[in-house]
């Protein structure tokens, strides 16, 4: 059980925590064009997520596949990038969200592999790798039900109060989101 805590505990933290905000504005970019009425179809989207960053991760830890650290760290931010830039080339949310489905399980590939090595060290010389590693899952799908919810609950919240044109709150966001990882992937 105490295996089980540590694990879990550290799939939160990897998605709950502002060094995580690669993740967190992912999420963001993904979440978007969802309304609080479709708060059913988060769970879609982030068990997508959850499913391609677990079997990439699988693939890294046992051996299967391998990166250059600084390439996924690189691809993660364009991941980013271009979920953002789709919120607002995309005006059709009905498209958008499926194109969304994709993206979330194809660039959950990639976030799954930007962890690999730090998972690699953590869970080494353990005899119950796979296990770890579903709880590690766990955890993380956990962290993005809530971190998704809080999304959902704030752009509902802002929708409410400032921006009331879902396209401008698209703009907006995503032009913020594009902002910061231009800076990112300058430095």
């Amino acid at each position: 059980m105490n295996d089980f805590v540590l694990y879990f505990r550290l799939g939160l933290t990897h998605i709950l925590s502002w060094s995580s905000i690669d993740h967190i504005l992912f999420l963001l970019a993904l979440i978007m064009v969802f309304s609080y009425k479709d708060r059913h179809k988060l769970l879609i989207l982030v068990s997508l997520f959850t499913l391609a960053h677990t079997t990439s991760l699988f693939l890294s830890v046992f051996g299967y596949v391998h990166v250059d650290e600084k390439l996924i760290e690189t691809l993660i931010l364009w991941t980013i990038l271009v979920t953002a830039l789709s919120d607002i080339l995309w005006t059709n949310d009905r498209i958008l969200t499926r194109i969304h489905y994709y993206f979330s399980f194809f660039f959950g590939l990639i976030h799954g592999l930007g962890f690999a090595s730090d998972f690699k060290l953590i869970i080494a010389g353990q005899s119950r790798k796979i296990l770890a590693l579903l709880e590690f899952a766990l955890g993380i799908e956990t962290a993005q039900i809530i971190l998704g919810i809080v999304i959902l609950a704030s752009l509902f919240v802002l929708q409410k109060i400032w921006l009331r044109n879902i396209r401008e709150r698209h703009i907006l966001i995503s032009g913020i989101i594009i902002g910061y990882v231009i800076a990112l992937l300058s430095w």
